[in-house]
């Protein structure tokens, strides 16, 4: 986008029922050199599209379309839509390449690629950015480095492995591998592969015929019988023909692999994205504590031995210093004061990693908390030495309920034992999944079924 600042490129179009500020900007956010494109936000509303100049695709079948992106979101969503569209007969009609609700939460900076199947006899096609809503949902949309070319005869793609990231060791969890054919030639003779890092693999199932375009998810059962701790899984496709093999692993999925009788309760299912909760990166300093009731909770006088929550970063931020203390009480919300951590345990002190995208964090406790049965405080003191943007975890809301109450500053970080002079309180509280030991004496863990038992000798004697 080497193009005059402050303008749209030469030959674009926005077509808009109210003008969104595109244009070309002096900066560098989206990965490339700068100028790039740039949409901040502004009070317009509506659909609109900044639309490419044409393209001749005149002879081609098949493209293969990529380009660098980071969108800074803001923190309130009003239904926005956004997405990428193209059109082969000058706007009359519009395919979507991509699309999705803008949410609250960012897209990381990266390179993203798409496929185009051109219908016969095209000779023009345009894309489009389309934005559908209000403008002042977003902060920064960055876009640079478009490259558009024509798509490889033979190229099957490992775009993506998810799936449960804290498995049992002995317990079948399923995978799911996701395979977009990036090749004009229908492909069925290759094999999808759940992979460990150390190119051992774990678990593969042959493919089916998919067509170019078309994406398929695999699934993928696999029961650890590894050691527990962390582990890193990944997608791989194998295909002889394959003429680009740099995208046929995918990014690498952490796993926390869990001893045997090791069992989780899931506490939230909410969408919504906060940067303060558990912890606020905004401020190099932050305390916060989240009640869990026990009806949530279910178990008493079991072993605690983590907790997970799920989180997107847009970028690499490593060694945070951070400080878990759980503790019960009988409080109900935390709208007026903390709750004392006297009594509280330590559960976790030290330094974490995050990683770029959406993962799981799972924080493993130094030594189990034997959960009584009252709800459970989860106490949080974060320590890092600057701000960050864009670091959200995911939460819940529940209206009229304080669960969670929190502080941050900027000068000195927080004894965890003195509690803040100030803080203030959320409806929110963060998804958490939380890890607890079992035995086979536990009642709540004892299945019967009636007709699994045989006596034999009939009458038996003993």
């Amino acid at each position: 986008f080497n193009y005059p600042l402050g303008q749209i490129p030469p030959g674009w179009v926005l077509d808009a029922e109210q003008a969104p500020p595109w244009s070309v900007n002096n900066s560098m956010m989206a990965g490339g050199q700068a100028p790039e494109l740039y949409l901040g936000y502004s009070m317009a509303a509506g659909l609109s599209r900044l639309i490419s100049a044409p393209v001749d695709v005149t002879g081609y079948t098949g493209l293969h379309l990529k380009y660098k992106q980071y969108l800074i979101n803001y923190e309130m969503d009003f239904g926005e839509v956004i997405g990428l569209d193209v059109t082969f007969d000058d706007g009359e009609s519009w395919n979507v390449i991509w699309e999705r609700p803008l949410g609250t939460i960012n897209i990381p900076q990266g390179e993203y690629e798409y496929y185009i199947e051109v219908p016969e006899g095209a000779t023009e096609m345009k894309y489009a950015f389309r934005y559908d809503g209000n403008n002042y949902a977003i902060n920064l949309w960055l876009i640079d480095d478009i490259l558009i070319e024509q798509a490889s005869n033979n190229d099957l793609v490992c775009a993506a492995v998810t799936g449960n990231t804290t498995p049992v060791k002995g317990k079948e969890s399923v995978y799911y591998v996701e395979v977009v054919n990036g090749g004009l030639t229908t492909q069925s003779d290759y094999t999808v592969k759940l992979m460990m890092e150390g190119d051992v693999e774990l678990a593969s199932v042959p493919g089916t015929t998919i067509d170019f375009n078309q994406k398929i998810v695999f699934e993928i059962p696999w029961t650890p019988n590894i050691e527990a701790g962390v582990s890193k899984i990944y997608g791989l496709v194998e295909y002889a023909q394959d003429e680009i093999v740099e995208n046929n692993q995918s990014d690498e999925l952490q796993l926390v692999v869990q001893t045997e009788h090791t069992a989780s309760v899931a506490i939230g299912d909410g969408n919504v994205t906060l940067s303060f909760l558990p912890f606020n990166f905004f401020n190099k300093y932050s305390a916060t504590q989240t009640l869990y009731y026990q009806e949530e909770i279910g178990n008493s006088n079991i072993p605690l031995k983590g907790l997970a929550y799920t989180y997107q970063f847009d970028q690499d931020v490593d060694d945070v210093q951070l400080k878990v203390l759980i503790g019960e009480t009988t409080v109900q919300n935390l709208e007026n004061e903390w709750v004392s951590p006297e009594g509280f345990s330590f559960v976790y002190d030290g330094f974490y990693d995050f990683k770029k995208g959406t993962g799981t964090m799972f924080i493993p406790f130094d030594e189990p908390y034997l959960y009584q049965g009252d709800n459970l405080v989860v106490y949080i003191v974060k320590s890092y030495t600057s701000q960050v943007i864009g670091t959200v975890v995911y939460n819940t809301y529940v209206e009229d309920v304080w669960r969670s109450r929190m502080a941050e500053r900027d000068d000195e970080p927080w004894d965890p034992m003195v509690l803040p002079e100030f803080g203030y309180t959320s409806y929110c509280y963060p998804n958490i999944k939380i890890l607890y030991e079992w035995d086979d004496t536990s009642i709540e863990n004892q299945i019967v079924d009636n007709n699994s038992v045989l006596l034999y000798p009939n009458p038996a004697k003993d």
